[in-house]
């Protein structure tokens, strides 16, 4: 689990980062994430409420929507900045809440959620087997976990091993066998792993 100072840290380089952030969601990267996601739909057609963990400044918001009609959203992210920007961005009324929190300890009660989605935040987590407990915990029986980040990990880890801050250094994706793995030690069947041009897991809780 998170100590408390480390996430003051990650919160205030994810405030600060959060204009640039937003300037880098450009019509091109909303085109990959609508390739990217178009076979994964079914996942989410018969969702009524869904998790966005590590929102950001929304980019992923409108793909989800699509691919859900049928849910709610919950959005939640470190960045109170970040989620200001997302809500300035945001046009669907299905995104019901706005969270400021932390995945490592979700807000929500036992069994709420039938999705959770990672969009480009899964190397972010400090403490993954914690995290991926209270996901589990959070998501009804059969519910529906999606992480995705929408370039090679090849690519991620060369961006977050040159960044300034040392802590976000850390950050790197492991191989997705190895992601994998700890996806169904928390208690997930995994349905889906691979890392081609992009980086895709997708799991469910236990019926």
């Amino acid at each position: 689990m998170l100590h408390l100072d480390a996430l003051r840290e990650l919160t205030t380089f994810f405030d600060a980062l959060a204009p640039r952030w937003h300037a880098m969601q450009t019509d091109e990267r909303r085109a990959r994430l609508d390739r990217l996601l178009a076979p994964h739909h079914s996942w989410f057609c018969e969702a009524r409420t869904i998790l966005d963990i590590g929102t950001g400044t929304g980019a992923f918001l409108p793909h989800l929507c699509r691919a859900a009609p049928q849910a709610q959203v919950i959005a939640l992210d470190l960045s109170t900045v970040m989620l200001a920007f997302a809500r300035a961005e945001q046009n669907d009324n299905r995104v019901r809440a706005w969270i400021q929190g932390d995945a490592h300890r979700l807000s929500l009660p036992a069994q709420t959620v039938d999705g959770i989605t990672c969009h480009n935040c899964f190397a972010h987590l400090e403490d993954r087997p914690a995290a991926l407990r209270e996901m589990l915990r959070v998501l009804v029986p059969g519910g529906v976990l999606f992480i995705l980040h929408d370039i090679p990990r090849e690519q991620v880890n060369a961006i977050h091993s040159s960044a300034e801050n040392p802590r976000i250094r850390r950050h790197l994706l492991p191989p997705v066998n190895e992601a994998a793995a700890q996806v169904a030690a928390a208690g997930f069947d995994v349905q889906v792993a691979n890392d081609a041009d992009h980086y895709l897991i997708i799991a469910r809780r236990s019926a």
